[in-house]
């Protein structure tokens, strides 16, 4: 290889760039031993959301009562899906398996979206025989007509009218292609029907293809997407939203056939003046059309829905790959989450998944996806459970070797893009590569920055680009002080999934806020459906702020010594710890906005314990700290681990430490804070460009005793300080984990 090419593949490894490169390669270069990889089983986490999410299609024979759907809650199914394909099932039926599913998350505790898949322009219709196969000849006649959505022949299909007629004077017109397949399962047995004659009663149409339907399949659909003045809003869908979507408050709505960020734009504003003003719109990828203007959709678009299927009967088979990728790129590259469908057809009818469906899945994870969709899988299939928890250890599986690292790399790349085109300037560190990106090279090198901040503070930055930066310094901080949790305080969820975007390897907490509003005889709460919202970002564990603060009275309270701790400091990393996110010894990076300063801090978590214990012995320590030793009591440690733990945490879980605690305690029960390397006076801050650099890590060993200071205690402002027993409050110092943006 030319000297030249060999350091541009060096610089592109050191920026993430090489689409070679993926933690399965870096596993395979660390272990010697391939069986060891492959016989090691990746555990089940202690909470109930994995990395990767599940959206579950409810509603079938197996997937209906609150019994199985506490299971299906219980086995990591993070939404689900209602179905609303006309013919399939009817609105009574629907709201029915609402109600099961919220008294299974009652039961099981566990949060989930609801997602409402308007039918659009595809009508379901069963088989009066389902034992009998369906055949259809090139030259055939076949009608669709108003009625009950069963057919006797392939020579009636009835279109469902108990929700709303279709108008088929309006939608058709002649030489509009129908297409007929099976439900949920476009792709494959296509009957193409040429529109040859329209009225008012019924549509008359020319098979153009042979097609024989076995007895396997239930049901079909009737899909004209591909007609020219077909909307893809009908008078069917807003039955649907006016009497399920907007009365339940459904978390992500979406319809089919959209072929322009302009059609998604009108769907939207429809959305909101219908009564549904939080409501998330999902757009999905399922027609040519939509390829075309994928820039446009993603603009639109909350969440992005990649309907392999439908694109399967428009796309060649062999081209159907670079099409997944790129869709999934472009996701990546905007920050918006994606999910895949079509994902283990066989195990509809088999308890077990394929070699190619099980490889096809965790290329899938592997590739970056946020989400995976089971639909006829759950909705009609043998084994929905078995279909679920399979879908989701592969998926473990897979997320075990993905490389967090270049997805966080290739994301740095576009930040500073973003930042380079709004300040005329050439983004800092890639300049051997502005010819190879068509994206910099539009960029004018007429200024070079060299921080983030610098290039922040020439021109006005509007509120995107500020949680923007916010996002890339709580996870560039997190990598580099090698995070268990990132923890993040939100209103909307928008700082969530910004943050969510780059994928970090350690679990991203969403603590959302309710926010309470009205008068003094009618009010609501505001900010669970924010909390279900983001149940769609890979590596989020949403969760409510319950307005509560534990104290040392309780026997979880979490043994904290920090000045300046906050409420909600605490109520998180009591929440973390209960779902098992962090043990005690682990840092976590908040961000959050204290005094309306977008601020991150670095804060180490110091255990749960019991009010009256006098010893603190944490499960594991640090591994960035091998050889501090275990906390315990006095007697048991000699001078020199005393020494060594007194010059790290300050005399933190000693004997002497907590008869200080309890001198100061008993006068006001106060509230516990937060354990927080910091250095105080004597620790060196870092440079305001590298808000997570080694000293973060390293400024504690030099440290003094911290004292016991607790948050919301009165004694601050006024009052005397000799009226107070402990340790005094110290002053005020610039904390190096506080970066204002």
């Amino acid at each position: 290889m030319p000297p030249n090419a060999l350091k541009l593949k060096e610089r592109g490894s050191e920026m993430g760039m090489l689409s070679g490169t993926n933690g399965l390669r870096k596993g395979m270069a660390k272990e010697a031993n391939l069986a060891e990889i492959i016989m090691d089983e990746c555990p089940r986490p202690k909470i109930n959301y994995d990395k990767c999410k599940v959206i579950v299609t409810i509603g079938g024979p197996l997937t209906e009562t609150v019994d199985q759907l506490a299971e299906m809650l219980q086995a990591g199914m993070t939404v689900a899906r209602f179905d609303f394909t006309s013919g399939s099932r009817t609105l009574e039926q629907h709201v029915q398996t609402l109600e099961n599913l919220r008294a299974a998350q009652k039961r099981t505790r566990c949060l989930c979206a609801v997602y409402c898949a308007l039918g659009g322009n595809i009508f379901a219709v069963s088989k009066a025989d389902p034992k009998k196969d369906l055949v259809f000849t090139q030259g055939q006649t076949v009608k669709l007509v108003h009625g009950e959505p069963v057919c006797e022949s392939s020579d009636v299909l009835p279109l469902d009218s108990s929700v709303g007629e279709l108008d088929f004077n309006e939608t058709f017109s002649p030489g509009d292609v129908v297409h007929v397949h099976p439900f949920l399962r476009a792709g494959e047995l296509t009957a193409e029907l040429e529109v040859t004659s329209v009225s008012d009663r019924e549509i008359v149409c020319t098979c153009r293809s042979d097609v024989e339907v076995p007895s396997t399949i239930k049901r079909l659909a009737v899909n004209f997407s591909g007609a020219k003045n077909a909307p893809p809003f009908n008078a069917c869908d807003e039955v649907i939203v006016q009497k399920f979507a907007v009365p339940s408050n459904v978390d992500f709505i979406s319809v089919g056939a959209v072929r322009d960020g302009g059609m998604l734009g009108l769907l939207k504003q429809h959305a909101r003046s219908s009564g549904l003003p939080s409501v998330r719109i999902i757009a999905q990828i399922d027609n040519l059309h939509a390829l075309r203007d994928l820039p446009g959709i993603l603009r639109q678009a909350d969440v992005v829905l990649l309907a392999r299927g439908e694109l399967g009967a428009v796309v060649a088979s062999e081209k159907m790959f670079a099409v997944q990728k790129h869709v999934l790129k472009m996701c990546e590259k905007v920050g918006r989450p994606c999910i895949v469908t079509r994902l283990m057809d066989s195990m509809i009818f088999a308890p077990r998944p394929t070699r190619a469906e099980a490889t096809d899945v965790a290329n899938i994870v592997l590739d970056g996806a946020d989400g995976l969709l089971l639909g006829l899988e759950t909705l009609d299939g043998n084994f929905p459970l078995a279909c679920l928890e399979t879908v989701l250890s592969i998926a473990r599986e897979a997320d075990s070797v993905y490389d967090y690292e270049a997805r966080y790399r290739r994301q740095m790349v576009q930040m500073n893009v973003k930042l380079a085109k709004a300040t005329d300037s050439l983004p800092w560190g890639v300049a051997p590569l502005v010819k190879d990106d068509p994206d910099l090279a539009k960029i004018k090198p007429n200024a070079r920055r060299n921080s983030l901040t610098i290039r922040l503070e020439q021109f006005k930055v509007d509120v995107n680009l500020k949680k923007e930066a916010l996002a890339a310094a709580a996870v560039q901080t997190a990598y580099q002080i090698e995070a268990k949790l990132i923890v993040v305080f939100s209103h909307t969820g928008e700082t969530t999934r910004l943050v969510a975007k780059y994928h970090p390897q350690c679990p991203v907490l969403s603590l959302s806020i309710p926010t309470v509003h009205g008068g003094t005889v009618q009010w609501r709460v505001e900010g669970d459906v924010e909390a279900r919202q983001q149940l769609v970002y890979r590596g989020v564990v949403p969760a409510l702020s319950v307005g509560s603060t534990p104290t040392l009275d309780d026997d979880t309270a979490p043994v904290v010594h920090q000045a300046g701790a906050t409420r909600t400091d605490v109520e998180a990393l009591t929440k973390a710890q209960e779902l098992g996110l962090i043990v005690p010894g682990d840092l976590a990076v908040f961000c959050q906005l204290i005094a309306g300063l977008s601020t991150v801090k670095v804060v180490e978590f110091a255990g749960m314990r019991k009010p009256k214990s006098r010893t603190f012995s944490p499960e594991h320590s640090r591994s960035s700290s091998p050889g501090v030793p275990q906390m315990a009591s006095d007697d048991s440690l000699d001078t020199k681990d005393m020494k060594e733990i007194q010059a790290r945490f300050g005399r933190i879980g000693t004997h002497g430490n907590f008869e200080e605690l309890k001198q100061t305690d008993e006068p006001n029960k106060s509230k516990p804070g937060l354990v927080q390397r910091n250095g105080g006076k004597s620790a060196a801050k870092p440079p305001r460009s590298s808000p997570s650099s080694s000293s973060l890590r390293d400024g504690a060993s030099s440290s003094a005793s911290l004292p016991r200071v607790d948050s919301g205690v009165s004694g601050v402002n006024g009052d005397s300080p000799e009226g107070r027993t402990g340790t005094a409050r110290p002053k005020k110092t610039k904390s190096a984990h506080f970066i204002p943006f």
